[in-house]
């Protein structure tokens, strides 16, 4: 880890504390945009046809795209990325400062290692930027689609997985690890989950029996939930400790307890290789946004793994509303939010990256998920549910708000043939153990045939967002009588984003903006502080005026620069 990562780390730690203070057809390709007058047009680029693909075919696309448009497309080129095998491109049209120094908008796809949809909207997202004749040469933009390619990899290939790399990780804390993993057990073609009855257990049935509840007082039979499987190690669990891995999603040194025993989440904050290079990276930019597209939800979660983080959040709740409404509308989607991550993931999800990325390096951070139950178009379809209902006995529960939405996508949109239905399994043991779930293509990724609408709207909506980039205008005006000049300055922010977030954050306390006067030679400040602090920037704000009063011989020049956590700076030389 390097120094300057111990240092943030370090302000990492003690950040908790202060918050809770604080409270498969190919598609064609769209036309290109008309180029700007003056602005030469983009080379033919590869096309990009929605499918699922891994990561290898990722890579590949992505040389083809830096082949095409090498003036501003280039792949990353960072030791940390490239040794954990995050392949990467930079997009940033030509300009007098160099890409490395902009502002910089983060996009990543799949961290969660189950999004294949979520790196196809990156892979989505970046061919239409790369085209675009008009991209502001004051910014870059950087798109690793997909973000934990090892996860990524072995959901793509087996159809399913847990979001956890290939390292071994002991789930069961037997001392052995990947002992015991999911097996077809029933031949259908398919590794689907298991119900376990146990008194203990978690669950019970809800009065739609596909769907379960979290149990409570009094009720039973209880059941344990996990993947199908036999009990290989003969601990009497079932598929406790398969294969891999650790959800780098929650590998982020933010509001984590390490003291639980959480495998998944990894030994120590940051312990994989490419949890630890996004952060370096992140920490190296100057990062505006950062767009985490993944998660089954359909719509826009904020930064908020546990409540600790909702006081901060709270500072800049009107921006998240804003970006929210904005993806309902590039997406044409009926959403609610927004919702904190923890509202829209069934697990635990501290040590969340998304939260790391907005309290730790003061990014305006998003998870946006391309697919969800309000996504596949059912305007004409007939409710077709294949499944025939007895009336529910009274005490059992209803399902869940999340649940419910996704019965009303399998009944009235995939006819109900995506759930395969609970049966009894294996001998006589005492208890009931059933067999069944989601079909691969289902829950956590689109059926193949729904992709290109899960990505409608995806480009779009971070076009929008590169264009919002705030844009700092300095205007000075000087007035002399004799040697003393009186000079005044404003700032104003002319994009459609703030200069930073209103909370503040660990690398980057306050959020204000700056002026800072220098003298030439032969000058002297006579009132007025040299560098003035100002307030963080609204979308079109200007700051108040700032006046200084100076010695300064005819011809003499002075300079002024100005700045702000989301832009880049700007300056003005006067000879006054």
């Amino acid at each position: 880890m390097t120094a300057s990562l111990h240092a943030w780390f370090a302000l990492t730690c003690v950040l908790p504390v202060a918050l809770r203070v604080g409270s498969q057809e190919q598609q064609p390709a769209p036309p290109a945009e008309t180029p700007a007058a003056g602005v030469p047009a983009v080379a033919a680029l590869p096309a990009i046809e929605p499918r699922y693909r891994s990561s290898a075919d990722v890579a590949q696309w992505l040389d083809l795209l830096c082949a095409a448009a090498p003036e501003r497309v280039q792949r990353i080129e960072h030791a940390g990325l490239r040794d954990a095998r995050l392949a990467g491109v930079q997009i940033a049209a030509p300009g007098p400062v160099p890409a490395a120094r902009r502002p910089t908008v983060l996009l990543l796809g799949g961290l969660d290692g189950k999004s294949l949809s979520g790196s196809e909207a990156v892979l989505a997202a970046v061919r239409e930027l790369a085209e675009a004749p008009n991209l502001s040469p004051a910014l870059a933009i950087v798109a690793i689609p997909s973000a934990s390619p090892e996860a990524l990899d072995r959901y793509f290939e087996r159809q399913g997985g847990d979001g956890g790399n290939a390292r071994p990780v002991d789930d069961d804390g037997d001392g052995r690890v990947d002992e015991d993993g999911p097996q077809d057990v029933d031949g259908d073609g398919f590794v689907l989950q298991m119900l376990i009855e146990d008194p203990a257990g978690p669950w019970v049935r809800c009065d739609d029996d596909r769907f379960l509840a979290p149990a409570g007082p009094g009720d039973t039979p209880r059941f344990r939930l996990c993947d199908e499987g036999l009990d290989d190690d003969g601990d009497g669990l079932f598929n406790e400790d398969g294969p891999g891995g650790v959800e780098l999603d929650r590998n982020f040194p933010l509001l984590r307890d390490g003291r639980a025993f959480e495998p998944r989440t990894g030994t120590l904050p940051l312990s994989e290789p490419a949890a630890l290079a996004l952060a370096e990276f992140a920490l190296e930019r100057r990062v505006v946004c950062a767009l985490l597209f993944q998660g089954n939800h359909g719509g826009v979660a904020i930064p908020g793994a546990t409540v600790a983080l909702d006081p901060w959040t709270a500072a800049d709740r009107d921006l998240y509303e804003r970006w929210t409404r904005q993806f309902a509308s590039s997406s044409a989607r009926s959403i609610e939010g927004p919702r904190a991550l923890r509202e829209v993931r069934p697990q635990a999800c501290t040590g969340a990256a998304l939260d790391w990325f907005a309290a730790v390096v003061g990014a305006l951070s998003l998870e946006v998920a391309p697919w969800g139950p309000n996504v596949a178009d059912a305007t004409n379809a007939s409710p077709r549910d294949a499944v025939t209902r007895k009336p529910a006995p009274p005490a059992l529960r209803p399902v869940s708000a999340r649940d419910a939405a996704w019965r009303s996508w399998l009944d009235n949109a995939s006819g109900g043939k995506d759930f395969k239905h609970w049966s009894p399994y294996g001998p006589e043991s005492g208890r009931q153990i059933l067999v069944g779930g989601w079909r691969p293509w289902t829950i956590e990724n689109p059926p193949p045939s729904e992709l290109p609408r899960a990505l409608s709207g995806v480009p779009s909506f971070v076009r929008g967002m590169v264009d919002a980039l705030p844009e700092l205008e300095l205007s000075a005006t000087s007035a002399r009588r004799g040697r003393l000049v009186t000079l005044r300055a404003k700032l104003r922010n002319n994009g459609a984003l703030p200069t930073a977030l209103a909370a503040p954050s660990a690398v980057r306390r306050a959020p204000g903006a700056w002026i800072e006067l220098t003298l030439g030679e032969g000058a002297q400040l006579e009132a007025g502080a040299a560098r003035v602090e100002l307030a963080r920037l609204a979308a079109g704000e200007a700051s108040p005026e700032v006046q200084w009063l100076i010695d300064v011989p005819e011809g003499a020049r002075v300079t002024l620069v100005a700045g702000a956590p989301w832009c880049l700076d700007t300056s003005r030389e006067l000879a006054p």
